[in-house]
């Protein structure tokens, strides 16, 4: 793959993930075919959609609208656990039902979008890895597991989880989480990184960006980015906003600036509502 030096990071499982994406949560019509599109043409090289999301398809439309060839940028998909309750048979199917919506012949990264104790890690992660084995993901990873499931997934898991997706911003606490990944070697992959838009309204993050000359947005995303064993993938209506995101991953934030922004962390931050089998967090 021919990636920016600047955008990678590499892990355990051997994956160059660049480390800012596009997330397309809620990104919907030829909107998200626009928004992908124009995204990959402008250097993007990371993006990340869902079943889920029920854009796959767009994202597809929008990978082939851009004209970037397939090996330059990053994919990234995830299945649900609806799609995962019975058989290892099922999520294989689901995944080459992704890759047909998609397009392509394979996606860089598969994740399992969420843990869910109907469905037993015990036969999924086997049949995960064995997607990666027959070519239709280069790797694998998960979203939204705690630790508790994470080390079960590992116990059950022949190639290396490289990422664990979970909702991550300067105000939800992490730190448990974060320290038990480092060291099992699995990137932090922060979805809803601008916090829902708080961002922009709190006066630590304004006073730094105004400090730099920046934007709220690239405090929050150069903060998360400042840790070398994490990814941003901030999700954008406005094409405006697609340069200011990319070009965060260029803003170093000072020593000062991160310690500020660290007391912002609370164990009530999260932003996003989620389902009632949401694992118990671990902080």
């Amino acid at each position: 793959m021919n990636l920016h030096k600047t955008y990678n990071i590499r892990t355990a499982g051997a994956a160059n993930i660049p480390v800012l994406g596009l997330g397309t949560w809620q990104s919907t019509g030829q909107d998200c075919v626009d928004i992908v599109s124009k995204a990959l043409q402008m250097g993007y090289e990371h993006i990340d959609t869902a079943q889920a999301y029920s854009n796959e398809k767009e994202v597809g439309k929008g990978i082939q609208q851009s004209g970037v060839n397939r090996e330059k940028f990053f994919l990234t998909t995830k299945i649900f656990p609806d799609d995962m309750k019975f058989t290892p048979e099922n999520l294989q199917a689901a995944a080459e039902r992704s890759l047909e919506n998609l397009g392509v012949d394979y996606v860089d990264l598969l994740l399992l979008h969420w843990p869910d104790e109907r469905v037993p890690l015990a036969e999924t992660m086997p049949a995960l890895c064995a997607l990666q084995k027959q070519g239709l993901t280069r790797h694998i990873g998960v979203s939204n597991f705690n630790i508790d499931y994470l080390l079960e997934a590992k116990a059950h898991a022949d190639v290396p989880i490289v990422v664990n997706q979970v909702e991550f911003h300067p105000f939800i606490k992490q730190s448990t989480l974060q320290t038990f990944m480092n060291n099992h070697h699995i990137l932090l992959e922060a979805y809803s990184p601008l916090a829902r838009g708080e961002v922009f309204d709190n006066d630590i993050i304004k006073a730094i960006a105004d400090k730099h000359n920046i934007t709220p947005a690239q405090v929050s995303l150069a903060w998360i980015l400042s840790d070398n064993k994490r990814i941003a993938i901030p999700k954008t209506a406005n094409p405006e906003h697609l340069q200011g995101n990319l070009d965060a991953a260029q803003v170093r934030l000072d020593s000062d600036d991160i310690a500020q922004i660290n007391t912002l962390a609370s164990s009530g931050g999260r932003m996003i509502e989620h389902p009632d089998y949401t694992p118990n967090w671990d902080d």
